[in-house]
């Protein structure tokens, strides 16, 4: 019960009494566990991959890499977070720090007594830098294999199963996973493992390598061109783009060329069309992009340039129908007349108008010229290298012309831009004239054929089939 007293003080002077008071801190007991963090590591357990690192900053690598170069390798004067930035330079650095063995076994050392993310965070590194030819990898994997019990069950279930812990294995199974399909790269992101730097990883590069060596004498059919596309457009062609393993990207690529061409060779069609196509993302055309095919098989080389050629004379009358030519029977003839020297041209090369451009990029992507001058929009002209002659064919009514290989006046084979006017002008004379340079016409319609066969056979010796 309340006294009368109470009721009239102030109600401050009962703030000021309690305030008097003794009183003590209270304390906050942190439990041994947060419930979050219970549904975290259960959530990690069931379905965890590679942790998500950020990446360092630029100036941190830069900091860890002066305070190793000042300590010649040693990692002893590095904080934690500088020593957690080394894997992110380690392979990468013009100073090839992968090559010391101290610095490698100092390392791991140091990781080892770092917890059981240490395992976690190096495997993501592992994967993307692995070679079976450093030493490095071999060293990497036998740690990881030591301490799989620390890596999530995702992790430690795809290691086990694609052998990883065994390097050479490890990539042959990848190669003939992709060779039936690229669910593997899937499975990989799946794991939280980057798309973009595994696209661009040391480890894709020795797959492509080890695909190479197996295409050579693989007797399936695959969707492998096709695969491998879809790989590597997306990152830009990673062939080259691999630091820290010298000479990966060159012998890859060698290998992986040649092992498609010489399977394709086997299969035939379409899985030429398709070789060829992944081809110019990969490395080019060899007839206009020829230092990129330097240290590549002569033989290889030759049967790309032979495909390529039967391709252009395909698509010169793909072209011409396309355009729509109220000539039909002219495009027949002229299809039959020059498909009989089909296995006897040695290099054929497209020329448009502008009516033709799009058409011609989408059958040859850009290894095709075009008229710079002379040529109505319509105009196509097909360049054929029959023995030391070089032959132009013109749609609708042109002249077809006739020049020698080497002629120093001419354009080059396959030049960009060939000026139509100056090309008449050059290739005036008539056939019955004499002289290397001359022209032919298809009139009368009927029976140019065998002229312009008998002239051939006389300048090159070389007859028509069929």
């Amino acid at each position: 019960m309340t006294s009368s007293d109470d009721i009239k003080a102030p109600a401050g002077c009962h703030l000021k009494s309690a305030l008097a008071q003794p009183w003590t801190v209270p304390r906050f007991v942190r439990p041994a566990k947060f419930a979050i963090e219970l549904i975290a590591y259960d959530l990690e357990k069931r379905l965890g991959g590679v942790p998500v690192e950020l990446p360092p900053p630029c100036d941190l690598l830069k900091e860890a890499e002066d305070v190793l170069i000042e300590a010649n390798g040693d990692i002893v004067k590095l904080t934690w977070r500088q020593r957690w930035a080394v894997p992110h330079f380690l392979w990468t650095s013009e100073r090839d720090w992968w090559k010391s063995e101290k610095l490698i076994f100092d390392y791991l050392n140091w990781a080892g007594k770092d917890g059981k993310i240490a395992p976690r965070r190096l495997w993501g590194h592992y994967l993307l830098n692995m070679n079976p030819s450093l030493a490095i990898t071999h060293r990497l994997a036998n740690w990881l294999e030591e301490r799989a019990d620390s890596l999530t069950p995702p992790v430690r279930d795809f290691s086990t199963n694609w052998e990883f812990f065994k390097p050479e294995r490890a990539i042959e199974k990848i190669a003939e996973s992709l060779l039936v399909d690229s669910h593997l790269v899937n499975k990989l992101v799946d794991l939280r493992v980057e798309r973009e730097k595994l696209l661009k990883s040391a480890c894709l590069l020795c797959v492509f390598k080890t695909i190479g060596h197996y295409l050579r004498d693989y007797p399936h059919a695959s969707s492998i061109p096709e695969t491998i596309k879809q790989l590597i457009n997306p990152a830009g062609n990673p062939i080259h783009q691999v630091r820290g393993h010298p000479g990966l990207g060159q012998a890859a690529q060698k290998a992986l060329v040649e092992g498609l061409v010489l399977w394709a060779s086997r299969q035939g069609s379409p899985a030429i069309e398709q070789t060829l196509d992944l081809l110019h993302s990969l490395i080019g055309d060899p007839r206009i992009s020829g230092a990129h095919w330097n240290g590549i098989d002569s033989y290889v080389r030759q049967l790309v340039e032979q495909w390529l050629a039967k391709l252009t004379l395909g698509s010169f009358f793909q072209v011409m129908r396309d355009l729509r030519t109220d000539r039909d029977d002219m495009v027949i003839e002229r299809e039959q007349f020059w498909n009989g020297y089909r296995d006897k041209i040695a290099n054929a090369w497209l020329i448009t108008g502008a009516n033709g451009r799009h058409l011609a990029k989408n059958l040859l992507n850009t290894s095709f010229g075009e008229f710079a001058d002379g040529a109505m929009p319509d105009h196509l002209g097909l360049v054929l290298q029959i023995k030391d002659y070089v032959v132009l064919e013109i749609n609708k009514n042109g002249k077809t012309l006739f020049w020698r290989k080497n002629d120093p006046g001419m354009p080059t084979f396959f030049a960009k831009e060939w000026p139509l006017k100056s090309l008449r002008a050059s290739c005036s004379a008539r056939h019955e004239e004499g002289g290397d340079r001359f022209h032919m016409k298809h009139q009368p319609s009927h029976g140019w054929q065998d002229r312009y066969e008998t002239e051939i056979l006389r300048r090159t010796d070389v007859s028509r089939s069929g």
